[in-house]
């Protein structure tokens, strides 16, 4: 059943069709452009789209040249019996350059019904009438917009209709088939230079699904460096997430720090917002790295306090957490400690504040070895996490909790693993796209 075209017959039908292609969309450009020279912009999404279908006409060719997968009488079925060859039958597929048709040996089962044909599955288009080019491209459209603007894109850009429906399903397809962040690879160094200090930071953001909002942790390990003076320098991240338990997140965070070199590097360092299951974590999985809450989150505790004593923005309030502010920043935890407690006599006779006062209190007691940040700074390490942070803005709230969304939770898992696929650098191949 091995009927190839000739090689050279197959070049001169592309030649044929190039040329009257050529010449058809000249003589229109030419013509248009005396009339109007306005209508350049059209004229450029025209010739791009007759270029497209030279390209597909010379795929058409190529998978015809290297024939039609028969292979032989019979394949093994999925149910165990043979598919038998019935006939070659042809399809078409749409490809970044447009749809194109080709013949291809069509086998069926008997036993079970089952039927295929052994090259859909070789070129990547089984069950699917999208290219894998394709597909990659609607994937990493998923990956950054909402499935409806990422349709308009592709079409815009391209020229290539898929439906927002379709967008959906192959870009949650592609998370799927990704699953979790893969542990990255091993390095003792970077650049030429041993990894100084590994950073372990994490953060968790709400998202809608359809029962309810459910937690998203955000994860960033990245490997830094003091320079030449002593200012932190960071260099590689690597970012998971997921929704799922603390306790297994944690370990998680354990594999990926290990894949970023955790045993080579010569500090350790926990990165958190203060969070109870946070601090567990690191005594358990990082018990010799320096925990650090981050000076952000230490600071947005006392403007929490400061609000709720002196009024929301006021110059009291500036005033009062700027003071607090220098004090932390000088590792004087017990002063700033101070400073709330006499807020809280004043204050006493207010719920609210006295409660808010309360709790910050007890936040600033329970970190207060965490704040050392003078001790930090001098050290050269981030006191920040800014990185963490950026991450949990831009992987789940630019992408996954905008207005009107609510996602099935498998299918906000599966666009999330996609988005770090991504922002890791580990989604290069179209062939990684599912069907």
């Amino acid at each position: 059943m091995n009927n190839d075209p000739d090689r050279a017959e197959a070049i001169e039908r592309v030649r044929a069709i190039a040329a009257d292609e050529a010449e058809r969309l000249l003589s229109e450009a030419s013509t248009a452009l005396r009339r109007s020279p306005g209508a350049l912009a059209a004229l450029e999404k025209a010739i791009r789209d007759g270029v497209h279908g030279i390209g597909a006409s010379i795929l058409a060719e190529a998978v015809a040249l290297g024939g039609n997968g028969y292979e032989g009488a019979s394949v093994r079925c999925i149910c165990g019996s043979r598919q038998k060859y019935m006939n070659d039958r042809e399809r078409s597929v749409v490809s970044l350059l447009g749809k194109f048709r080709f013949k291809r040996a069509y086998y069926g089962c008997a036993e079970c019904s089952e039927s295929g044909a052994p090259l859909d599955d070789a070129l990547g288009v089984a069950h699917t009438e999208f290219s894998p080019a394709v597909r990659h491209a609607v994937s990493l459209m998923g990956a950054e917009v909402p499935f409806g603007r990422g349709a308009m894109l592709m079409e815009e850009l391209t020229g290539i209709r898929v439906s927002k429906r379709k967008h959906r399903e192959i870009s949650e397809a592609a998370g799927a088939a990704l699953g979790p962040p893969k542990i990255p690879p091993r390095a003792e160094s970077v650049g030429g230079h041993a990894v100084e200090d590994l950073y372990i930071s994490t953060d968790g953001t709400m998202a809608p699904t359809l029962e309810a909002w459910r937690e998203v942790k955000i994860g960033a390990i990245f490997e830094a460096r003091p320079d030449a003076h002593n200012r932190p320098e960071r260099l590689r991240t690597h970012y998971i997430g997921d929704v799922m338990k603390a306790e297994d997140f944690a370990w998680q965070l354990y594999r990926a720090a290990e894949g970023m070199g955790l045993r080579q590097a010569k500090r350790a360092i926990v990165l958190g917002d203060g969070a109870a299951w946070i601090w567990n974590m690191a005594d358990f999985h990082f018990p010799d790295a320096v925990q650090i809450v981050d000076w952000y989150h230490a600071t947005e505790r006392l403007w929490t306090a400061a609000n709720a004593c002196f009024g929301e923005g006021s110059a009291e309030a500036r005033d009062w957490v700027a003071r607090c502010e220098k004090l932390l920043a000088a590792s004087r935890v017990e002063a700033v400690i101070k400073r709330l407690g006499v807020l809280r006599k004043r204050n006493a006779r207010k719920k609210k504040a006295r409660e808010t006062l309360d709790e910050a209190i007890g936040y600033y007691r329970n970190n207060a070895e965490r704040m050392r940040y003078r001790r930090y700074v001098r050290r050269g390490l981030f006191i920040g996490s800014g990185v963490i942070e950026a991450g949990c803005k831009h992987i789940v709230g630019q992408r996954l909790k905008q207005s009107g969304m609510r996602w099935a939770l498998e299918g906000l898992r599966s666009i999330l693993h996609l988005r770090l696929a991504v922002l890791n650098g580990q989604f290069q191949s179209a062939n990684r796209c599912a069907a």
